[in-house]
């Protein structure tokens, strides 16, 4: 009997260093949102940025989330988004960039981002955060021959937010290299997360589906989901966005 108690407070204390584990970096870490304009347009008038959020991981990077829309009534491709970024006083501490998750956002379409800060030195001193947008004028819009489903989502105990679903192609030609982007939300609708995924198969014959399954592993943020959206891309179209509340 004494073996057996001993063995059971063996047990209860790996347990607890197991919750430790699975959430202490979740209580150690505190998001942090900056009081950036959440809607800035681009020089050109072509973008709208919505919906910004704002976070600092463990390792001192920070990300900024958000949407790009087309406002303008021309089709684009490689859209960039730069951030400028600064301390409290005002004072500049670095731009960075990066491309949309959509190689062509249709007029009026909307593409999610993700900016990452890097300079882990400053990251604590940004305060401020500015936002803009560029792209490419072409005149092939994506045409709407996807469409997408979600078939399940949940967020297990280690913080990993999955979702599965299914991508049609309704088009008359193959879709290839057949893709989904997943936009996660606060209950403020603003996006704290970003998943992506490829179809499986990821060229869909037309007429036919793939199936999809994603994990969203920024567990200091996924625990917020309200909703999320889904788009679906290939080389030959693209899907109309679905919106889904979060169980």
């Amino acid at each position: 009997m004494q073996y057996f108690g001993v063995r059971m407070l063996g047990v209860s204390i790996i347990n607890a260093l197991l919750m430790i584990y699975i959430f202490g970096s979740h209580i150690s870490l505190t998001p942090i949102y900056t009081d950036a304009t959440n809607m800035t347009f681009a020089v050109n008038n072509d973008f709208l940025i919505q919906n910004t959020s704002s976070f600092i991981d463990e390792s001192a990077i920070m990300h900024v989330y958000g949407e790009v829309k087309n406002i303008s009534n021309k089709t684009t491709t490689n859209v960039i988004v730069k951030g400028s970024f600064f301390d409290v006083d005002g004072t500049l501490l670095n731009h960075f960039q990066r491309t949309c998750e959509l190689p062509t956002v249709n007029s009026g379409g909307i593409c999610p981002f993700e900016i990452l800060y890097i300079d882990a030195k400053t990251t604590n001193r940004v305060k401020d955060f500015k936002l803009s947008a560029t792209g490419i004028i072409t005149d092939e819009s994506k045409p709407t021959t996807l469409k997408i489903y979600s078939d399940n989502s949940r967020l297990d105990i280690l913080g990993f937010y999955y979702i599965n679903g299914r991508i049609s192609n309704e088009g008359s030609l193959t879709a290839t290299n057949s893709s989904v982007v997943a936009s996660l939300y606060d209950k403020d609708g603003k996006v704290i997360a970003i998943g992506r995924a490829l179809a499986e198969p990821v060229n869909i014959p037309s007429g036919n589906q793939a199936s999809f399954g994603m994990a969203v592993t920024e567990k200091s943020q996924t625990y917020k989901t309200k909703n999320y959206s889904l788009v679906a891309y290939s080389d030959q179209g693209v899907s109309s966005p679905l919106s889904v509340m979060s169980k």
